[in-house]
């Protein structure tokens, strides 16, 4: 330690020094005392950081998780399964009648008896599918009586309705080329006819000689689809 009054050195417990006899004065320690005020303030903002944090964290994982459940439910409306149908006997026999009017409409040799029995054909199919909607081959047979009838919009419904129902069936399918192929609509009638032969349609006879098909047997790309498949049918 040092002596104020004369500057030479004293001992640290020295009360006077003892060159110059002058007192010792001790400085005296001051501790410091932080404010109150500004520790309750930074105190308020780091537990309003916080709050914030965690509403965030909070917000984003309910988002995410209604996003999640929700997805499932979005795929299953875009990709619908078609409900499996066994037809009962009732069914079954409605179908056998509409069948045989549709054979005796086109043997028929008057138009009167023509549309007579075609009109029957339809009532028998269409009782068929008012005891099991979701049975595919009424609306496609039902489908044939109308485009003997020339009715070739209500023959789209009907298909339409059946290849929803039934989007395997190549008989359905070929029933839509037919369609296309007596309307003009000879891109849809390719489609259609691909679709058939790769999902196993094989009356190879239908395709050389159903005069429904005469239009589009016309289309370049009729033959290039057949032997795409491997068929080979002559003229």
């Amino acid at each position: 330690m040092i002596c104020r009054n004369c500057g030479s050195e004293i001992p640290d417990t020295a009360k006077f020094c003892p060159k110059c006899g002058a007192k010792v004065e001790i400085a005296k320690a001051y501790e410091v005392t932080p404010k109150k005020g500004s520790s309750l303030k930074w105190i308020w903002i780091v537990l309003l950081v916080l709050l914030i944090v965690a509403i965030g964290v909070g917000g984003t994982y309910f988002y995410l998780s209604r996003k999640k459940a929700q997805a499932p439910t979005e795929i299953a409306k875009e990709t619908p399964q078609p409900p499996a149908v066994t037809p009962s006997e009732e069914v079954k026999e409605h179908i056998k009648h509409g069948l045989a009017y549709v054979s005796n409409a086109k043997n028929a040799r008057s138009k009167e008896i023509f549309e007579e029995n075609l009109e029957n054909a339809i009532r028998e199919f269409s009782l068929a599918i008012e005891k099991n909607p979701n049975y595919a081959e009424a609306y496609s047979n039902r489908a044939v009586a109308y485009m003997l009838q020339k009715k070739f919009n209500k023959a789209e419904e009907d298909l339409l309705k059946a290849k929803q129902l039934n989007p395997d069936s190549p008989t359905i399918r070929y029933n839509l080329v037919c369609l296309y192929s007596l309307t003009g609509k000879l891109d849809l009638a390719l489609d259609e006819l691909d679709a058939a032969l790769e999902k196993g349609f094989n009356d190879y006879d239908a395709l050389r000689k159903d005069p429904d098909l005469n239009n589009l047997r016309k289309h370049p790309e009729f033959r290039k689809i057949l032997e795409k498949h491997k068929v080979f049918i002559m003229k």
